[in-house]
């Protein structure tokens, strides 16, 4: 069977990507030194890129979750670990070897002292490179697919409600209790498969690609989301210290985006969007490399380090670093990721 290529899955692709250099090249914001003349930037783009990795999760449920009318589950599995798990434990040992003598920052964990022993804990723990989280995150959404996917067909309204539950169990109780201070977070609400593994944005991803929501309520859905982040944008300003918008989490930002993203590219001829389909084909290997290359240029081309701290906050504080590290990075990438995917020997370790 012949499957229609999304095309608006690709341009959120290279978004998705781009918001993900920007955001750790904006890794000032995570300082708490609010004395920096530039704070308050870094916080404005790590508002609005916050979605990064949201919109990939989005995308793998939009393509993944009717996997049933191409395949049998044990195609699946098959498929994505292929795809996902090698390169995943393949990058852990280098970043692993790596991470003994180099700090790429943000990403790698010191390891002065390797063995086996210690890399099979760091591993466990995502204590070898943190960005690798998503890895963890992604690999979890396969294996709960399979439980999922029955209900694609008839059952849309269930994973609404699946939608609905995460929400409320991964946010809203969060913003709640963080509002009136009181704990109403116990470990008997957290339900993993309602709350975990970032399984709301999975199966909203689906929802949104079969036009589960009306016009009107996509409406609704875009200018909630817009809203929620120039609340973000205002507490930035502020330094977030205003009560009200404090830990206010980007779901429907990352939806109305996405939503709107989706409904823009709708409105232009597929031949336009091609040049997107070759792009984001180099996303996840961007993904995985870009701490080298932001060791690299921060060493050679910036000239200095997260190794000297001092030098390496008054370089994270200047503008022009903020949004050229993400963009040189990227055009680096983009092309040798997409090199690099022609090479059969070495394409298997390159998403």
């Amino acid at each position: 069977m012949k499957v229609k290529r999304l095309y608006y899955i690709d341009v959120l692709n290279c978004i998705a990507i781009i918001f993900v250099l920007f955001l750790h090249s904006t890794q000032l914001a995570h300082t708490g030194n609010t004395n920096l003349t530039h704070f308050r930037l870094a916080l404005a783009v790590q508002s609005i890129c916050y979605p990064a990795v949201y919109i990939f999760l989005m995308n793998s449920g939009a393509t993944l979750l009717d996997y049933r009318k191409k395949y049998s589950t044990m195609v699946f599995l098959k498929k994505r670990l292929y795809r996902v798990l090698i390169p995943f434990l393949f990058w852990s040992l280098i970043y692993y070897l790596y991470s003994i003598s180099h700090i790429a920052y943000p990403g790698t964990i010191i390891h002065s002292h390797p063995s086996f022993t210690n890399f099979i804990k760091a591993f466990v723990n995502n204590d070898i490179n943190s960005l690798f989280w998503f890895f963890y995150t992604i690999l979890a959404l396969y294996l709960v697919a399979p439980v999922i996917s029955p209900l694609v067909e008839k059952n849309l309204n269930i994973l609404f409600y699946m939608v609905v539950m995460f929400f409320l169990c991964s946010n809203g109780l969060q913003f709640i209790s963080n509002l009136i201070g009181i704990n109403i977070r116990t470990s008997f609400i957290n339900q993993p498969l309602l709350s975990s593994s970032y399984i709301g944005f999975f199966i909203v991803g689906y929802l949104i690609k079969v036009n589960y929501f009306s016009e009107k309520q996509q409406m609704v859905l875009m200018i909630v989301g817009i809203g929620s982040l120039m609340v973000n944008l205002i507490n930035d300003f502020f330094y977030g210290k205003i009560h009200l918008f404090d830990n206010m989490d980007p779901f429907f930002y990352s939806i109305g985006i996405y939503l709107l993203i989706k409904k823009i590219v709708g409105q232009f001829p597929n031949n336009k969007n091609k040049l997107f389909t070759t792009l984001a084909s180099a996303s996840l290997g961007i993904y995985i490399l870009h701490p080298f290359v932001y060791e690299l240029l921060d060493k050679y081309v910036y000239g200095a380090t997260a190794n000297t701290w001092e030098s390496f906050l008054k370089l994270m504080n200047s503008p022009i670093y903020m949004f050229s590290l993400p963009i040189i990075t990227y055009f680096i990438l983009t092309f040798s990721v997409l090199l690099l995917k022609k090479i059969k020997l070495i394409r298997i370790f390159i998403p």
